[in-house]
């Protein structure tokens, strides 16, 4: 699977990447806590529209800081190239 392009934002302490893939409709998922010494927390294909993938990237952050007992209370800035 090859990467292409991609979208990414900081979200609270976290950093979420979508990478669209060489298939139609799919991609990666991506969520990074800078906080950690193995940054990578989260990763899974996605397929659906960009729009869905940065919505299931939202939730996943969500559900891993709520995991963590930490505030859900961010707002995503997507920047895609």
């Amino acid at each position: 699977m090859d990467f292409e392009h991609g979208c990414r934002s900081e979200y609270g302490p976290l950093e979420l990447r979508i990478e669209t893939t060489s298939a139609e409709n799919s991609f990666m998922v991506f969520i990074e806590d800078g906080r950690l010494t193995r940054r990578a927390v989260f990763e899974h294909q996605a397929l659906g529209t960009i729009e869905s993938a940065k919505t299931y990237a939202v939730l996943q952050a969500d559900d891993y800081l709520r995991s963590l007992g930490e505030p859900q209370e961010h707002s995503a800035q997507w920047r895609c190239s």
